[in-house]
């Protein structure tokens, strides 16, 4: 029968621990923030995009085709 042993690691200290966890949390805020960006980004510019360009093209073909239309 074979024994498996794992080799258990020191306990880091506190501070350390505290360091590492700080790290970790900073490098998820920092995620979290150009997650956002990005999401507005995606999102939000082209919806404001739409709402500027969409009545410019719809006058432009109504005045286009008013002839037509008439």
């Amino acid at each position: 029968m074979e024994n498996n042993t794992h080799k258990i690691e020191t306990p880091q200290s506190q501070e350390q621990m505290l360091a590492e966890i700080l790290d970790n949390s900073r490098k998820s805020k920092n995620y979290m923030k150009w997650q956002l960006i990005i999401t507005i980004g995606l999102v939000v510019i082209p919806l404001l995009a739409g709402v500027i360009i969409i009545p410019i093209v719809i006058s432009s073909l109504t005045t286009a085709y008013s002839g037509i239309l008439q």
